[in-house]
């Protein structure tokens, strides 16, 4: 057996410097992968935020878009009611009449009320009176609406619905419990 050739001390070294560059390469390697991983859980948090804040400007978007028919009130009586001399109590009311309050400081357009199926029978405001729909109802006034005699069996069935459209051109459809709902298609319909 021969001796064993060990090299010379030129490779030693050589060979020391390239195994400390390769162990500072790895270290540097985990040190890029680690914040890596942290750029990422960072950017994901900033996108959840980014999604918060997005969410919450929607939010502000519909409800300013909708501040004004949020200050549209009804005020609905039965009518038509004759007194029972029994009870002393009115019966039979056959008539809806609906006040509509717009308590927002821009006019509403196109006011139209419906009772069930039928349409009003008789509206009013300040400015106009007939039937069909109220063309303006300027700020804090109000239109009341009459609805066509219906069935005393058939009159809670037929309770209001008012449709307007807002001073932006954006419809509504208010409903008697005062629940506001945006109308998507055109014309109010």
């Amino acid at each position: 057996m021969g001796q064993i050739d060990w090299g010379d001390a030129p490779t030693w070294i050589a060979g020391g410097f390239a195994a400390v560059a390769a162990y500072y390469t790895r270290a540097t390697l985990r040190s890029q992968q680690a914040q890596i991983q942290e750029q990422r859980v960072f950017i994901a948090e900033q996108a959840a935020n980014l999604q918060l804040e997005r969410q919450e400007l929607q939010a502000q978007l519909v409800d300013r878009r909708s501040s004004q028919a949020r200050q549209i009130r009804l005020e609905t009586r039965a009518e038509g009611a004759e007194l029972n001399d029994e009870t002393g109590d009115m019966e039979n009311a056959d008539v809806w009449a609906t006040t509509v309050f717009n308590g927002s400081d821009a006019p509403i357009y196109d006011v139209s009320v419906t009772f069930g199926e039928e349409a009003a029978c008789w509206a009013s405001n300040d400015n106009q009176a007939g039937g069909g729909a109220v063309r303006v109802v300027a700020r804090s006034k109000r239109a009341v609406f009459v609805s066509p005699r219906i069935e005393p069996m058939r009159l809670m069935s037929s309770r209001p619905i008012v449709k307007f459209r807002d001073a932006d051109g954006t419809w509504w459809r208010l409903l008697a419990d005062e629940q506001l709902e945006e109308v998507v298609s055109a014309g109010g319909a």
